[in-house]
C-alpha cells in the first residue's frame, strides 16, 4: 500500500517533532551509557539498549516489548525517589513525568491533553466505556468483529449471554468485510467496538468509514489501539474515534500495569457518563475551619473536568516512568520510521518463506507491524525455534511475527532458515 493511501485509509497524520532522549545517570552502571549514542546509528546500535537481544532473537514486540535501558532508567529514577526522596534530581524527574506524560501521549495520537486519562490496562479503558453508556444498559447493541482482541470478545460474549445485543461480524479470508460491519450498525447501535490493528494478524480496521456510519446512527466508536499506539500513525479526531485505550507494555516501551485512555472532549460527562467521582473536597464547617463559607455546602466538592475524571485513583507512578521514557524515544525516532522498519523486515520474511507451508494471512503487511502465517507444524516449529533462541508468538495453526526497531535483516534470515528447514519428515 502506498504511503498516501495508507494515511488516507487510517485518516491520520504523523507527529515528527524530534525530542532527544535524556541521559540521566542512575545507580545501575549499565544505564549510565549515553542513550543518544546507543540510538544514533540505526537498529544495530539500538540493539544495545535491549539486553534481551543478547540471548534471544526476539521477534514478538506485539506480545511484549523487552525492557530497554532507557525505560529501565525511568524505573530506577522512581525507585531512587521513593527510597531517598528529592535526591540528585530524582524527585524533579518524577514531577516532570507527572506533568508531561499525558501531553506526550496526546501528541502521539493527535488528541488534546484534557482528553487523556490514565488506566492500568486496555481492558480497563474498554470497561469504562461499557459501564458508562446508558443506552447499552437499555438494550442498545454493540457491534464488533472476530479480529478484535479475544480478551475483549469473551467479555462481550458474556454480555451477550446475559441478554445484551452483541453483534460479532466474522472475518472472511482473515479480513473484515467493511460492508458487513456497516450493515450490522443500525438505529439501536450504542457502541462500535473494534481493534484499530488486530493482534491476530495485523489487520487494520477501516475505522474512518465505520465511524461515519456509527455517528450517523448516534453510536460511539471505541478503538483498542494497543497494537497501533507508538508504531502506526494515529489521528483520533480525523479517524472519528470517540474513545480509545491501550496498555504501555507493547509498542510504547513500557511495563504492565500502565495504560492510557482517550475520551473525546465532547463525550466527557455526557454520552460517556461519570462512573466514579474523583476530585477533591473541603470541609466547610467547624471545627475543620474557623470561618465557614455560609453560602456554600458543608462539603465543597471540586470535580475533575477532563478525562482524568475516569481514573479510579492513584496510578503506578513507577510504571509510568518507563512509559515516559518510551514516549520520548518514540518521539525522537518518529512513528513512521519505526513502522517502516518493521514493514521492511516483514516483507523480507514473507519473501523468504516456503509459501506452501506458510500461508500469509495478514492483509495489511505494508501498513502494519504484524505478520501472521498459517501453518500445521507448530509443535515441530516451536521446538526448533526454542532451540535456536528465536521468540515469536503462536496461535492455533498460526505463527505471528512482530519485529521492532531493534531487529535486523540477520534476525529475519535466521528465522526463515529455521522455518524453511523445519518441515516434518
Amino acid at each position: 500500500m502506498e504511503r498516501r493511501n495508507f494515511l488516507t485509509h487510517l485518516g491520520g497524520s504523523l507527529a515528527t517533532t524530534a525530542l532527544m532522549i535524556a541521559n540521566n545517570a542512575t545507580a545501575n552502571p549499565a544505564l549510565n551509557q549515553s542513550n543518544d549514542q546507543n540510538l544514533a546509528s540505526g537498529p544495530n546500535s539500538i540493539r544495545k539498549a535491549f539486553s534481551r537481544l543478547e540471548k534471544d532473537i526476539y521477534l514478538n514486540a506485539a506480545g511484549m516489548m523487552p525492557l530497554s535501558t532507557f525505560s529501565e532508567k525511568g524505573l530506577q529514577q522512581y525507585l531512587n525517589f521513593q527510597r531517598l526522596g528529592y535526591n540528585d534530581g530524582d524527585g524533579e524527574y518524577v514531577s516532570a513525568m507527572q506533568n508531561e506524560i499525558r501531553e506526550l501521549f496526546a501528541s502521539l495520537i493527535k488528541a488534546k491533553v484534557d482528553e487523556i486519562g490514565l488506566v492500568h490496562c486496555t481492558k480497563a479503558g474498554e470497561q469504562i466505556v461499557l459501564d458508562a453508556i446508558d443506552s447499552i444498559k437499555s438494550k442498545g447493541s454493540i457491534v464488533t468483529n472476530d479480529l478484535h482482541f479475544s480478551g475483549s470478545l469473551h467479555n462481550l460474549i458474556g454480555l451477550k449471554k446475559s441478554g445484551r445485543d452483541v453483534r460479532i461480524v466474522k472475518a472472511e479470508d482473515w479480513r473484515i468485510n467493511l460492508e458487513k460491519m456497516k450493515s450490522a450498525i443500525d438505529e439501536r447501535t450504542a457502541l462500535v467496538n473494534v481493534s484499530l490493528v488486530s493482534n491476530i494478524n495485523g489487520h487494520i480496521e477501516a475505522i474512518g468509514e465505520l465511524a461515519q456510519v456509527a455517528h450517523q446512527h448516534g453510536a460511539i466508536v471505541y478503538a483498542d489501539i494497543i497494537q497501533a499506539a507508538g508504531i502506526v500513525p494515529i489521528d483520533v479526531h480525523k479517524m472519528g474515534i470517540d474513545v480509545a485505550a491501550c496498555s504501555c507494555y507493547k509498542w510504547l516501551y513500557g511495563v504492565h500495569g500502565t495504560g492510557f485512555l482517550f475520551v473525546s472532549e465532547k463525550l466527557q460527562g455526557s454520552k460517556l457518563q461519570d462512573r466514579l467521582f474523583p476530585g477533591s473536597i473541603r470541609h466547610n464547617y467547624a471545627p475543620w475551619v474557623e470561618t465557614p463559607e455560609l453560602t456554600k455546602e458543608d462539603f465543597i466538592y471540586q470535580a475533575k473536568t477532563d478525562a482524568t475524571r475516569y481514573q479510579p485513583g492513584h496510578i503506578s507512578y513507577l510504571g509510568y516512568c518507563a512509559a515516559y521514557e518510551g514516549l520520548k524515544f518514540i518521539k525522537h525516532m518518529g512513528v513512521e520510521t519505526l513502522l517502516r522498519h518493521s514493514v521492511k523486515l516483514n516483507r523480507q520474511l514473507k519473501s523468504m518463506l516456503n509459501k506452501d507451508r506458510f500461508e500469509c494471512i495478514s492483509p495489511n503487511i505494508d501498513a502494519s507491524p504484524i505478520i501472521t502465517f498459517r501453518t500445521h507444524e507448530n509443535d515441530n516449529i516451536k521446538a526448533k525455534l526454542k532451540k535456536a533462541g528465536i521468540v515469536v508468538s503462536y496461535g492455533k495453526n498460526r505463527l505471528r511475527v512482530s519485529p521492532a526497531i531493534y531487529n535486523n535483516s540477520e534476525d529475519i534470515e535466521k528465522l526463515a532458515l529455521v522455518l524453511n528447514e523445519g518441515a516434518i519428515k
